[in-house]
């Protein structure tokens, strides 16, 4: 984790607390490398309107391959994006904005083709016709971020806790289940 972090009390454990200047946290080496199939899902609090282009997370090799969620993309939506040929290749998944002030669940789950987008485990978005996957990312993702971009975008203002990354797509069912513990 890069500082400044503060622990606060949280729906789950333990939440990291993220200023919006600079603090974020860094995620493992080549988290998702290879993978043909994926669930992203954590515990959201946004401190404040997010700024256009702040990131939920951010995993990739740079600007031209990488996957991201943003509480606010240039539509003013949520949105969850997987590109292997930079910003004009994006494949997309839009939903309307979360809340601020309050913990929400959020979660992308891929696989088969399907990106699907969840908040507080409801289906929110979908896309069908996905073809960029993690493993056209390279053999080795550099770059893994909570709170902040690997584009020069503004870092989020919020709280994190139980971010978890799994290797398969999860079910509905499932990630509801995550939402409700």
């Amino acid at each position: 984790m890069t500082s400044p972090k503060v622990p606060v009390a949280s729906r789950c454990t333990r939440a990291v607390a993220l200023n919006g200047t600079d603090g974020h946290v860094t995620l493992a080496d080549d988290v998702l490398a290879g993978a043909g199939a994926y669930t992203l899902a954590t515990w959201v609090r946004l401190d404040g309107t997010p700024a256009t282009w702040a990131r939920i997370f951010d995993i990739g090799t740079g600007v031209t391959a990488n996957m991201f969620l943003t509480p606010a993309a240039d539509s003013g939506k949520l949105r969850f994006a997987i590109t292997a040929g930079g910003g004009g290749a994006e494949q997309r998944v839009e939903a309307d904005p979360l809340p601020t002030g309050r913990w929400v669940h959020v979660a992308v789950a891929y696989g088969s083709g399907t990106a699907v987008l969840y908040t507080d485990g409801r289906e929110v978005g979908r896309n069908t016709a996905v073809t960029v996957e993690p493993a056209h990312f390279g053999n080795h993702i550099r770059a893994g971020y909570l709170g902040r971009s690997q584009y020069p975008d503004p870092y989020l203002k919020a709280a994190f806790d139980d971010f978890r990354v799994y290797g398969r797509t999860l079910t509905a069912n499932e990630v509801a289940t995550l939402a409700r513990s």
